[in-house]
């Protein structure tokens, strides 16, 4: 069995060690289940420490007759419905680095001991 879980998208005020830790838990909790009730080995896939972007079907957002670039996830833009905030922000791929190797430090700090 192949299990798949996490956030569909993260964002960088969401972090926090309690998230982490509980997504981990959920995740580990649920494989347990999927082996006792299928007698069969489960493959666990956390989707997360890197999910900053959001695909989008259209490039512009349009609020009030005011049409900006859409959302594009953190790693990309700000989810405020400003000139500034929706503009690409190259510096936020180094801060999404930084966060998903948090990430993953804390979930091997909660899978070894």
């Amino acid at each position: 069995f192949l299990l798949m879980g996490g956030d569909c998208a993260e964002a960088f005020n969401e972090f926090n060690v309690d998230h982490v830790r509980d997504t981990f838990r959920v995740i580990l909790q649920m494989s347990l289940v999927l082996t006792f009730g299928s007698a069969m080995p489960v493959i666990k896939i956390g989707r997360m420490a890197g999910q900053f972007a959001k695909p989008r079907s259209e490039p512009d957002e349009v609020k009030d007759g005011v049409a900006l670039p859409s959302y594009r996830g953190d790693i990309i833009n700000a989810e405020e419905f400003t000139e500034e905030g929706r503009r690409n922000n190259p510096f936020n791929m180094v801060k999404a680095y930084h966060q998903s190797a948090q990430t993953l430090n804390i979930l091997r700090a909660f899978s070894t001991g």
